[in-house]
């Protein structure tokens, strides 16, 4: 009887899977074998006991030593979540990816996607898992199972996937309502970066559809928010080369965008109004650049730019914005008078005046009074030096000397002997000769003054000569002469390089390039120099400082960026950095970001015109970044550095000078050094 029932079970399952094939139904089976059923009800209960390893073994014995049987695509869809569970998400998917592709019509294929899904989620190939999951909701009519692929993928689009992840899935057409979620997902990260359009757009289609299907009433709510609150508009100019082929002369414009793009995203994240760029190319040409700032301005809804970058871009549409009264912002020239052509035009990079200013100051901060300069002929570095002196005549220190040389000179002979020569005429000593043609009245005058009589007759017999401040004292110098007291400078022997020069306090060397710092370090040293060193930011080179410690250490230099690794919240901002562009932030993304958000920041206090924004741009104050701060007055140009000693090997900051801030400046410094 138990054989004749056993029959009857077989031809049953075969009428199934014949009917199944007949009707062009899945056929997940062959025929039936008592043996491997055994084995298939035996991992079941493995796996229900979460005994995996054991399972994973049975279901792979299933597939391995008896094949083609009615239980091989329910052995490969449970091996493959016996090993996804045990953690060896790799074999899962070599396990699953034979089975589709062995069987691509069995109905087991839902179940297949989805714990690839799962895999490919666990290994971090969130983009593969997407797809798996996209590909599991449409093929599977199962609710439980739907629901928790739309789940997951939501989880993915929110904290995993780019934003051309997502439109590469909407690209594939997933069945509804997971093209709902993921639009959602993806305009609300198009709205962090600033595409306003783009997001309302894919928004759009779902107003018509019942209310009763998923995540319509998210959509519309997301629209209505867009729409209800309005969009500020923000210009951006860079050099994005969208014309070249070759990837690496876009470096720079893409980086920096990269910077400003996770600023908006952050901002729109979180704050109203929403804020949308305006993207434009400048191709690296003073003529573009003009073009699209002409067009921008004209924009009515475009409130500020950001750009262009390059100091002779920005000259070129500095007038064009001003005269709009639209406010430009360049985060990166450093030309003078960029800000000086109108009320409108911001530099958030210190120009060439304000780096030699700064240095001139802070110097004066570490107690130095008597300078020299040794300069580069070419334009930069010269009005940086020009900067430099007149900063030190308007502080009432003295510029002893300064010295000119081509760019790329490699014999300083001529100017440092020459600088050597006035400095050690300056140190020469004023004396009063008594042996030489002197008056009654002066021997009366400097009776008057407090001189003893006995002394003067011994000067006097003995036609000694002596230093006016050893015979009058501290002030012999003007009194000698208020009182027409003839002087002479006393002649010192200064041929001999063995005489260090001293009386020069600190020398300010705004070098063109890093190449040149052992060329001067080491002929200053050879003309016996005692001096402390000077430099502008293209000192900031550790490779050149460190070849030429042994003349250059202790130099001191100012440099328009210092990014402090060490900083907790400068790792968190990096890492969310790397997680959203696939790579750490570059010193351009940096300038990009802080510029923007400098920017942002205002807009969010409610600088929504552009005459607020222009306003509100000259009151900012030691306003923080990534890179620097800023400080903006009524010149509208940055006037924060931060500097550095080279010293034992290592750069380190050692302070932050302000033009705006002079009191603070140097102060710390000033107390741990002296000058040489």
């Amino acid at each position: 009887m138990r054989k004749l029932f056993r029959f009857f079970a077989l031809i049953g399952v075969t009428v199934l899977v014949l009917s199944g094939s007949a009707s062009g139904q899945v056929i997940d089976s062959l025929t039936f074998r008592p043996d491997v059923e055994r084995v298939f009800v035996q991992a079941m209960r493995h796996f229900q006991a979460e005994r995996f390893d054991s399972a994973a073994a049975a279901f792979l014995r299933c597939i391995r030593e008896f094949p083609f049987h009615h239980r091989t695509t329910g052995a490969y869809i449970m091996a493959g979540k016996a090993t996804y569970r045990l953690g060896n998400f790799r074999e899962s998917v070599r396990i699953l990816k034979n089975f589709i592709d062995l069987y691509p019509e069995s109905s087991y294929l839902p179940d297949a996607h989805y714990t690839l899904g799962l895999d490919f989620f666990r290994m971090m190939r969130y983009d593969d898992a997407a797809e798996e999951l996209v590909t599991a909701h449409r093929l599977s009519d199962d609710v439980v199972l739907r629901s928790r692929a739309e789940r997951l993928l939501e989880r993915l689009a929110e904290q995993y996937l780019s934003v051309g992840d997502l439109q590469l899935l909407l690209n594939s057409a997933p069945r509804r309502p997971v093209d709902i979620l993921l639009s959602i997902r993806l305009a609300e990260r198009l709205l962090r970066t600033g595409d306003v359009k783009a997001a309302r757009s894919l928004l759009v289609p779902f107003i018509d559809l019942p209310a009763s299907v998923a995540y319509v009433d998210r959509a519309i709510d997301m629209l209505r928010r867009i729409e209800g609150s309005g969009v500020i508009k923000i210009g951006v100019v860079l050099p994005l080369m969208l014309k070249l082929s070759q990837p690496g002369q876009r470096d720079f414009g893409v980086e920096m965008y990269d910077g400003i793009k996770l600023a908006v995203e952050e901002y729109n994240a979180a704050m109203l109004p929403k804020v949308s760029l305006e993207v434009r190319d400048s191709e690296r040409d003073p003529g573009a650049a003009a073009r699209v700032v002409t067009e921008l301005c004209s924009d009515d809804g475009v409130m500020a730019i950001l750009g262009p970058v390059f100091s002779n871009e920005a000259f070129a549409s500095a007038g064009i914005a001003n005269a709009r009264g639209v406010p430009m912002l360049t985060p990166t020239a450093t030309a003078n008078g960029i800000a000086s052509i109108g009320p409108y035009v911001f530099q958030l990079n210190p120009d060439l005046d304000v780096r030699g200013r700064v240095m001139a100051r802070y110097a004066f901060d570490l107690g130095a009074r008597t300078f020299a300069v040794l300069s580069p002929v070419e334009q930069i570095p010269k009005s940086i030096a020009d900067a430099f002196v007149d900063e030190v005549a308007r502080l009432g220190g003295e510029v002893i000397d300064q010295q000119w040389y081509q760019r790329g000179a490699t014999d300083l002979r001529i100017q440092l002997s020459t600088m050597r020569r006035r400095a050690l005429d300056k140190s020469e000593p004023l004396i009063i000769n008594f042996g030489g043609t002197l008056r009654y009245e002066d021997i009366k005058n400097m009776l008057m003054l407090g001189v003893s009589a006995e002394v003067l007759d011994s000067l006097v017999e003995w036609g000694a000569k002596i230093p006016v401040e050893e015979l009058l004292g501290p002030d012999g110098r003007l009194l000698a002469d208020s009182l027409k007291i003839p002087t002479e400078r006393a002649v010192i022997k200064y041929d001999s390089l063995g005489l260090a020069v001293k009386n020069i306090d600190a020398m300010f060397l705004p070098v063109a390039s890093a190449d040149e710092i052992g060329v001067v370090t080491s002929q200053i040293r050879y003309f016996n120099f005692q001096t402390q060193l000077l430099g502008t930011a293209e000192w900031h080179d550790l490779a050149s400082l460190d070849m030429n410690r042994e003349y250059a250490d202790g130099v001191v230099f100012s440099n328009d960026t210092h990014i402090d690794q060490s900083d907790q919240g400068y790792r968190v901002f990096a890492a969310r950095f790397q997680k959203e562009f696939g790579r750490p932030p570059t010193v351009n993304a940096l300038f990009g970001y802080d510029a923007m958000k400098l920017l942002l920041d205002l807009i969010a206090r409610g600088s929504a015109t552009r005459n607020d924004i222009a306003a509100s741009l000259t009151g900012v104050r030691r306003v923080r970044g990534w890179h620097t701060s800023f400080s903006i007055d009524e010149r509208r140009v940055n006037s924060f550095l931060t500097v550095f000693r080279f010293e034992n090997r290592a750069i380190r900051k050692i302070g932050e000078a302000d033009l705006l801030e002079p009191e603070e400046t140097g102060k710390e410094e000033a107390r741990q050094h002296t000058t040489r």
